[in-house]
């Protein structure tokens, strides 16, 4: 049994703006913040701010399902980070790196419907989003559902031909939650500082089969630039080593 298959319960997860909304009936607004719920103004206007948070994602989501890379790398600040399958994606330069050259590359990024079986619980494809009093910061988690892609590496003349027709790519289907952070730039827009694929399972399924199984993926060993496409740092034991 895979060990990151945390349940088999069947939970369809919702993709699309509107049913993600309709998900999100548990909101984390200013927790914790004291005068937030008594405030009207202050509650509304940071009700304001979670939706524009919302419509980001929203954003987010549309471009990588597009393969719109560059629009992409465009949501984050100079100074974010993205952790992806055991990588740690640094700045602008990083993050461009991840989503410009290994997700185009590896044709990763687009939603997918859950494999059968592995789908996420209900408390897992729960929506919150917590903006900070002061509406400068912003923590998030959002469920993702897409396929990964990794070219493979194998210099048969099979491999080089499927290249040559724009295959010779490995897909599976993935399944997680985003754990982001936000911040408001200069000119008061939202940006990512970070963003971590939690990623829960993964199978080896296409759109239209009947069937999946669970399958382990290499994490990132080497670092950039040992390995072009590779991360700035790694992480290990759940700290990134620089």
């Amino acid at each position: 049994m895979n060990v990151l298959n945390k349940t088999r319960r069947s939970f369809i997860l919702k993709m699309g703006a509107g049913a993600s909304a309709a998900v999100a009936a548990t909101v984390g607004m200013a927790r914790g913040e004291a005068g937030a719920s008594d405030n009207p103004a202050l509650k509304a206007a940071l009700l304001e701010e979670e939706m524009a948070l919302r419509q980001l994602h929203r954003a987010y989501e549309r471009a990588m399902d597009k393969g719109l890379h560059e629009e992409v790398v465009g949501m984050f600040a100079n100074d974010a980070e993205v952790v992806f399958n055991g990588g740690v994606f640094r700045h602008s330069q990083g993050i461009a790196r991840l989503y410009r050259d290994r997700f185009r590359s590896g044709k990763t990024g687009g939603s997918m419907q859950p494999a059968p079986g592995f789908e996420l619980t209900a408390d897992q494809q729960r929506e919150q989003v917590e903006v900070s009093a002061d509406r400068l910061s912003a923590t998030a988690s959002f469920p993702y559902s897409i396929q990964v892609g990794m070219p493979f590496e194998t210099e048969s003349s099979l491999a080089a031909m499927a290249r040559l027709h724009g295959e010779g790519v490995r897909t599976w289907w993935e399944g997680g939650v985003y754990q982001v952070a936000y911040r408001k730039n200069a000119a008061g827009r939202w940006q990512i500082t970070r963003l971590e694929y939690d990623t829960l399972s993964r199978a080896d399924y296409r759109a239209g089969k009947s069937y999946a199984q669970p399958i382990a993926v290499a994490r990132f060993a080497m670092r950039f630039p040992e390995d072009q496409q590779g991360p700035d740092a790694l992480v290990q034991d759940g700290v990134a080593a620089i």
